[in-house]
């Protein structure tokens, strides 16, 4: 009888160890990615965003990773999913958010509709060229709009431009608010796009962007607004022949990371992220002005008018959206913030 209790008591101890082993292995394998990312083994990430693959926001996504992977020889490799592959903007965020992808690049517009700060970026006429754009995004006043972020659960560390947006009529010249009257003009489904373009005398249509080109067709809108890169690759030039620089706001995106795993980044890679976050913004400036300048020539070639506007018709505009700027930075102090260090570089 002793010698089968000593047994049993054996065969427990022995089952018992076996058993804390398991867990623990199951343990290290349900946390492999995040110590990964502090033990110098591979790190392999996803970043996406809803742009084509030569725009410049792809394309600051493209460089991001590049030089990322270049920078850590190759430990941190990040694989980027461009044209909606993994949804459109409001899904990339939600994403972000929980998880289930690691970085994306969100438009400002869709990400104001969950966050005011995000409106900041769109104020109406607060930037005027691109210095005074990349002053801004390297100042203080963006870090402390980032930092707002957090309590959605994502690292903000950058916002890469589109660039200027401009208005596109299919035959009403535009040269002063007036013009805009009686016009459905398609804007993205944001509130503060159509409180702009409702200051401006126009009837905002939110419009799938994909239903733009049929839209302008088929005279359900009669205008729009986008960047001039983007009515050539969408081809709106067949359809609408009047434009107006306005340079009512930019389109910038939102550089994204998931909170938890930003946390888990060593202090050396999140400062290798933000070094190289503020090294493609210049990259980003200069691939714009290059799309921009070919996109005006295209644009012209195919019979477009190009118009500017006179110092006296761009102020009208400006007055007309003031109330569209005191009702948004009046929304958080750091919106406010961030208007008032912009403003003050004009000249």
């Amino acid at each position: 009888m002793k010698k089968l209790l000593i047994l049993l008591l054996t065969l427990a101890v022995a089952f018992s160890s076996t058993a804390c082993s398991s867990n623990k292995a199951e343990t290290n394998n349900n946390n492999t990615d995040k110590e990964a990312t502090n033990t110098g083994e591979t790190i392999k990430l996803r970043v996406a965003n809803v742009t084509q693959v030569n725009h410049p926001m792809n394309k600051s996504c493209e460089v991001f990773a590049q030089k990322i992977e270049e920078k850590s020889n190759g430990r941190i490799q990040i694989t980027n999913f461009p044209a909606r592959q993994l949804g459109d903007d409001r899904e990339l965020f939600e994403q972000v958010q929980n998880g289930a992808l690691d970085m994306a690049l969100v438009s400002a517009g869709p990400t104001g509709s969950t966050t005011d700060l995000a409106t900041a970026f769109q104020l109406p006429f607060l930037f005027d060229n691109w210095d005074q754009w990349l002053d801004v995004m390297n100042n203080k006043v963006t870090e402390d709009l980032f930092a707002g972020f957090e309590k959605y659960n994502v690292k903000a560390i950058a916002a890469y431009n589109s660039g200027f947006r401009q208005v596109m009529t299919v035959d009403t010249p535009i040269e002063s608010t007036k013009d805009f009257a009686g016009l459905k003009f398609r804007v993205a489904e944001t509130p503060l796009h159509i409180d702009i373009f409702k200051a401006l005398g126009a009837s905002p249509t939110p419009i799938a962007y994909g239903e733009i080109y049929t839209s302008l067709q088929n005279k359900v809108i009669d205008g729009l607004e986008m960047d001039a890169p983007a009515m050539v690759m969408e081809k709106h030039y067949e359809v609408a022949k009047e434009v107006t620089m306005t340079n009512h706001f930019t389109w910038p995106g939102i550089f994204m990371v998931n909170l938890d795993l930003w946390n888990s980044l060593s202090a050396e890679d999140q400062k290798l992220f933000m070094e190289v976050a503020k090294e493609v913004y210049v990259e980003n400036v200069n691939y714009i002005k290059e799309q921009e300048t070919k996109a005006y020539d295209e644009l012209k070639a195919n019979g477009i008018t190009v118009r500017e506007l006179s110092a006296e018709q761009k102020q009208e505009f400006i007055d007309a959206t003031k109330g569209v700027i005191e009702k948004y930075t009046a929304k958080d102090p750091a919106i406010a913030a961030f208007y008032e260090y912009a403003n003050s570089l004009k000249k």
